[in-house]
């Protein structure tokens, strides 16, 4: 009996720790959800209307035309989504750690960093927002593209980039190549969360620090057609909706026409790697072999690992919380 006692107290105290662990993230995950008071702006590439020319990268004009759109209050996560975050989201869920690229890892393993931005495919993200909400029956989603626009315009104003000041100045507000090199070794990659300042809703990393999955299915001609009130993109798509500025992309102050709080952009949701042979098929379209090819599971997808580049953060769509969150 003596030992069974020895052995059974051990393992209520690690249970107990457990729970406490759980709790403490949880409450971290509420303390950095962001409030963003609801209401109408002009969505879309302003620039045209206030000085003649596009501010966002073509796309096929994409960012246009400007819309009215209104939306109702919610919460944004302060900090885009970690690897130290997700891995509470695997742990709890039993499900395999979310992996980097082995070439990548090999070469730069900083990039798996507890504070740096977790890449994993749309469902990925969708999932890990999806079991916050299980776990605090409150409507944590992926944010629509409208809301991300409208947050990082500071509530739809006409700003061009979501840094503290509005202006894309490198080495101050977003990093230079030499200081994401610093950083992960990489002169073009992600970088830790929280770096450089906030924007004045009190943001971080919305004009850097790679591309965020949105809820939205993307069409370059949505903008035609978008409802007026929390707009939720079209029903149906091939692409999941990007928003943010793209890894690599050149850079100089006030000069990125990806990174301005305007451009969209989509990606084949699952992240697939396609075979030499099925890009050759279709003659390199991917939007044609993401299509055309048959549909896997996103957590097989997952086991290859991912070039870390594509980010995500959630959303809570409610306009006031529970008094125990306050």
């Amino acid at each position: 009996m003596p030992y069974r006692k020895i052995i059974i107290i051990p393992l209520i105290l690690f249970h107990i720790a457990g729970c406490e662990q759980k709790k403490q993230f949880l409450k971290e995950t509420m303390k950095n959800m962001v409030y963003v008071k609801g209401g109408t702006f002009e969505m879309g590439d302003f620039c045209v209307k206030e000085y003649g020319t596009r501010c966002a990268l073509s796309n096929n004009n994409a960012s246009l035309p400007v819309h009215s759109v209104t939306l109702d209050s919610f919460y944004m996560a302060k900090y885009k989504v970690t690897y130290s975050e997700y891995d509470h989201f695997t742990n709890d869920q039993s499900l395999p750690k979310l992996k980097i690229d082995q070439t990548w890892l090999k070469k730069y393993p900083s990039l798996r960093g507890d504070d740096y931005p977790a890449t994993a495919n749309w469902q990925l993200s969708m999932d890990y927002c999806q079991w916050l909400a299980k776990k605090t029956s409150l409507p944590f989603n992926l944010p629509t593209e409208a809301q991300w626009e409208y947050a990082a315009r500071n509530r739809g104003q006409d700003t061009q980039y979501g840094t503290n000041d509005g202006h894309f100045r490198v080495g101050i507000n977003v990093p230079s190549y030499e200081q994401e090199k610093g950083y992960s070794g990489y002169y073009a990659g992600l970088y830790p969360v929280g770096k450089f300042p906030a924007s004045p809703l009190g943001i971080f990393d919305m004009a850097g620090n790679g591309q965020e999955w949105m809820f939205d299915w993307f069409s370059d001609t949505f903008y035609q057609h978008s409802p007026a009130h929390n707009s939720t993109g079209p029903q149906l798509g091939i692409e999941k909706v990007l928003r943010g500025m793209p890894l690599g992309d050149s850079r100089k102050d006030d000069a990125t026409p990806t990174a301005t709080t305007m451009f969209r952009t989509g990606k084949e949701p699952l992240l697939r790697i396609f075979p030499v042979d099925v890009l050759i098929k279709y003659n390199g379209d991917i939007r044609k072999a993401s299509e055309s090819e048959p549909k896997i599971d996103p957590y097989k997808v997952a086991e290859q690992g991912f070039f870390p580049n594509i980010t995500f953060r959630c959303v809570i769509n409610a306009q006031s919380l529970p008094e125990k969150y306050r």
